[in-house]
């Protein structure tokens, strides 16, 4: 029976279970197992668009496979299928897809169609597997290589199995010839592997010493039980040097510094991250104490890590004393770099109210520069990451390539009309990039923060930035001096002629390494809190090609809402402190009552 449909969207998919042995008889079908991204088409209209195993929108990845499905004669349909990348020997390459991902027109990339949905308008979930498969391969008779039909083999079971081992294919897929398509994990399609293999938390990296560019030598790996996040093993083969530069890129934003595992274990090479990303790790057995073996690396799992947000809460804003973030269930932990639990954020109103205060001072230090956001909705605050809410007009978007691979959207405004649009978009604070969007490629400043440890006097902070200000100046460099609006003062140096992120970094790091050498017990360059007790932190890293530091006049997400803002040097001799401007007092300091 089929029926008829309005407009098409995603359908979420039918997956197999596991199983350890291929069945047998005559009413399965049965497939290989395919290497890649699973991957849904919907067609409409003459147009196209692909969608991940999550959902989320994939279509400006898969850019050929969406323009071959474009160009299917027919006016609707639902395809089901998986992206792959055929490696040397013929056979499906999992890190070659990796690599392909990041080049949307990649003539590499093939999408192995085994499933038709609907076609024309008609809904095919209700016929058996059989039919609909006749269906797609009618559809797929003369199309171009990108898109290829799945075909499929009525055989035994087993010798199905054996074959595709011997092979080296991933192992097979079964699936009942009368079986309609039912969404979820499902009794009627089973998978068999020749290899084991599953998905994994990476929940740490061990950095491999001395090498360049930056890349890991090893991962450690996580497993969820229930709420817990336990260790699974340490993947240390199946790394290409690509791969291992570009997953050391993934997580270098991520580092933390205590272990994220419920159960802590001691691994002193470990560099402990948020176990945000996704791997698929290939191994031999699991121990009793869920420790994998022989786990070996086969590339991250871009397509399920993304989920687009969900839509905010249409409730009126409550007010700014109680815009706590307590609620962070609209926010999804995918779609955000680091959720801010202690953060206070003002509404709408009061935000818009303060960006015309300072429309006069506050442009100068934010317009046409990419911006990274902290963003509250849902009653949640966090720094965005990921697929971005409806953006007004006075919001530009550009498109930038970013460092995991695949492209990415930024933000950037031209005038005060644009702070207020990003007013619209729930922006609290903005965090600018130290580059323009003429040439997001070269920094056009350098930024050094002194970033106080528990117990440092302000005295102290005073001395070390008047002692920077020096330093930059005996090279040729001069700055500006800007509170933070929390705890510590960033030195803003212009760059005459501007140089490439990476050379800016490493400038950075080495001015500050000058500072450090003066006096070792009182400032390091080291992020790692536990060893900062005492000592202020010379943070360089805020260089380097997307890092960010808060913008001048930015508000910030805390008590009271202090605001970044530029100073002059007569007040920071003058010992000004970090948090004396505020949303209520913008140009004047405020006085701070005697302790």
């Amino acid at each position: 029976m089929t029926s008829a449909i309005d407009r098409l969207s995603f359908i979420e998919f039918q997956s197999p279970t596991l199983v350890e042995k291929a069945p047998e008889g005559g009413d399965w079908l049965h497939e290989i197992k395919y290497d890649g991204y699973r991957t849904q088409l919907v067609v409409e209209g003459g147009k196209a668009r692909a969608f991940t195993r999550r959902g989320y929108d994939w279509s400006h990845r898969y850019k050929r496979i969406v323009q071959a499905a474009a160009s299917l004669p027919v006016k609707s349909a639902i395809i089901d299928g998986e992206a792959v990348v055929l490696g040397d020997t013929g056979l499906p390459d999992y890190q070659a897809l990796e690599r392909e991902l990041g080049n949307p027109s990649s003539l590499r990339m093939t999408l192995y169609a085994f499933d038709l949905l609907y076609l024309d308008g008609r809904d095919l979930r209700e016929q058996p597997l059989v039919k609909r498969k006749a269906a797609l391969k009618k559809l797929l008779t003369e199309t171009e290589p990108t898109l290829t039909y799945a075909e499929h083999l009525e055989v035994n079971g087993k010798d199905m199995f054996d074959h595709a081992c011997r092979m080296g294919i991933e192992g097979i897929v079964s699936k009942r010839a009368d079986a309609h398509y039912r969404s979820g994990v499902q009794t009627s399609w089973v998978k068999v592997k020749c290899v084991k293999s599953d998905t994994f938390r990476i929940v740490a990296f061990v950095e491999k010493l001395g090498a360049q560019p930056r890349r890991i030598a090893s991962l450690y790996i996580g497993r969820r039980e229930g709420d817990r996040l336990l260790y699974a093993g340490k993947a240390q083969t199946g790394y290409t040097l690509d791969a291992a530069r570009r997953v050391r890129e993934r997580l270098d934003p991520l580092v933390i510094a205590k272990s994220p595992l419920s159960e802590p274990i001691k691994k002193p090479k470990a560099t402990w991250v948020e176990p945000d990303v996704l791997a698929e790790v290939q191994f031999s057995g699991v121990s009793d104490r869920g420790i994998l073996r022989e786990a070996v690396f086969k590339g991250l799992r871009e397509d399920l890590q993304a989920i687009p947000p969900k839509p905010p809460s249409p409730s009126k804003p409550p007010s700014p004393s109680k815009r706590r973030s307590e609620g962070q269930h609209g926010v999804p932990r995918e779609n955000i770099l680091q959720l801010l639990p202690d953060a206070v954020a003002p509404s709408k109103e009061e935000l818009a109210d303060y960006w015309r205060r300072v429309a006069d001072q506050a442009p100068v230090h934010l317009v046409r520069r990419p911006l990274k956001l902290v963003r509250h909705a849902s009653g949640a605050t966090f720094y965005h990451k990921g697929p971005l809410p409806r953006i007004p007009a006075s919001v530009h978007q550009l498109r930038v390539q970013k460092r995991e691979g695949g492209e990415g959207i930024r933000v950037w405004i031209d005038d005060m009309d644009g702070l207020l649009g990003l007013v619209e978009m729930d922006a609290v604070e903005l965090h600018p990039w130290n580059a323009t969007i003429d040439d997001i490629e070269h920094a056009d400043r350098l930024v050094l923060d002194l970033d106080p440890g528990e117990g440092v006097p302000w005295d102290d902070v005073i001395e070390a930035t008047l002692a920077l200000r020096g330093i930059l100046e005996a090279a040729g460099l001069e700055s500006w001096p800007k509170v933070t609006g929390g705890k510590g003062i960033h030195l803003m140096a212009p760059l005459v002629a501007k140089m490439t992120h990476d050379s800016a970094r490493k400038l950075a790091k080495s001015l500050a390494h000058r500072l450090v050498d003066t006096d070792p017990d009182r400032y390091l360059l080291s992020a790692d809190p536990a060893a900062r007790g005492g000592r202020i932190f010379l943070d360089y890293l805020r260089n380097g090609r997307g890092n960010t530091a808060i913008g001048a006049f930015s508000p910030r997400a805390r008590p009271g809402f202090p605001i970044a803002h530029p100073v002059t040097w007569k007040q920071v001799e003058a010992g000004i402190r970090p948090d004396v401007f505020t949303f209520a007092q913008p140009f004047k300091p405020a006085r701070r009552k005697a302790a």
